[in-house]
């Protein structure tokens, strides 16, 4: 392929501009034209496209964001997309796609390579929740920023004989929960997978406090962890670009009631897009240039409907029939992990 395209589609990732400069210096280098699609599939049915330039990835490694800019897209969500989206890559003469995204945007890439149009996928996504990898672009930054709100809450929850509540990101599943309770030693770590009572997380709570003489606590809670009473409810009337309900305030909805049933001061801090927003640590940027540069490698070699997924320390091609529609959930053994070291 002499000219190819790139997408970042889905929620922003921190490692998600490391992955297009990897993909732009293997084109460069084999003297292939990179298509820029800006703003996503939307993008791409406006026309916002262009031929990247050195200048366009030159000192981006380090940066958080995406240079092409994303969003969720309505597109492929209904049949005879596929070929709406192949007649507007057919215009710019694109021959092949490099789509970097979590589940949604693999869904679309899938649908779009079994059309027949060649198609790669690369796992971008601070949730972690993507099948067929065992880490995703963005995931670890996500829980580095968490574990240092946790680091720094910890000294005013003791100074002030507070529970503290961090509600973190995690619509479906809860990694970025469970992993930086662990890191930060959380007391409690609430997520979807596993539906909590109030009354058992304030039984927790009172038993810390007056069993062990602890003055202060700090519970995690994805935004979507599901209170199994209906006590709580973090679903809003409100719906997203996809009609998915809009997350958001179980943290201060659980601060409340530990704090009326329990008399102790309780006080909630929401994480939100600062998870999202960090320069991408180390180990981050290196997953992004090793998928990205795996992903380069299928498309060229033919492999289209591939996802670049790592397995172990190797990065393998993993079949996206396989994977779409399938979310990697958190597991029994490391809600376990969470609940005794954190």
């Amino acid at each position: 392929m002499k000219r190819i395209g790139i997408i970042t589609s889905g929620g922003d990732a921190p490692g998600t501009n490391a992955c297009i400069r990897t993909v732009a210096r293997r084109c460069f280098y084999d003297g292939v034209e990179l298509v820029g699609i800006f703003d996503s599939w939307d993008g791409l049915l406006a026309d916002k496209v262009r031929l990247l330039t050195r200048d366009d990835v030159t000192g981006i490694v380090q940066t958080a964001g995406t240079i092409l800019r994303s969003s969720r897209s309505r597109l492929f969500l209904a049949p005879g997309d596929a070929e709406i989206a192949k007649t507007a890559l057919a215009k710019h003469g694109i021959e092949g796609m490099v789509v970097i995204g979590g589940n949604g945007s693999q869904v679309a890439t899938s649908i779009l390579a079994d059309s027949g149009f060649p198609c790669v996928g690369v796992p971008k996504t601070i949730d972690n929740d993507l099948a067929g990898t065992e880490l995703t672009v963005g995931f670890l930054t996500a829980v580095e920023m968490c574990t240092h709100a946790l680091d720094n809450l910890r000294a005013t929850a003791e100074s002030h004989n507070r529970v503290m509540v961090v509600e973190v990101m995690g619509r479906n599943v809860g990694w970025i929960a469970v992993e930086s309770a662990i890191a930060g030693g959380a007391d409690l770590a609430l997520i979807p997978e596993f539906p909590f009572s109030v009354d058992e997380v304030c039984d927790k709570i009172r038993t810390r406090h007056t069993t062990y003489g602890r003055n202060y606590s700090i519970i995690v809670i994805a935004e979507g962890a599901v209170d199994r009473d209906g006590v709580i409810d973090p679903k809003s009337n409100v719906q997203d670009k996809l009609g998915r309900p809009k997350l958001g305030g179980v943290g201060p909805m659980l601060a409340r009631e530990i704090e009326e049933r329990l008399g102790y001061d309780a006080r909630n801090t929401t994480l939100g897009y600062l998870q999202r927003s960090a320069a991408p640590v180390a180990s981050d940027r290196i997953l992004a240039t090793r998928v990205s540069d795996k992903a380069y490698d299928l498309l060229q070699g033919g492999q289209s409907g591939m996802l670049a997924g790592l397995a172990g320390r190797e990065v393998k091609a993993v079949a996206l029939k396989d994977i779409v529609g399938k979310e990697k959930r958190v597991t029994k053994s490391w809600a376990r992990l969470a609940e005794l070291f954190g």
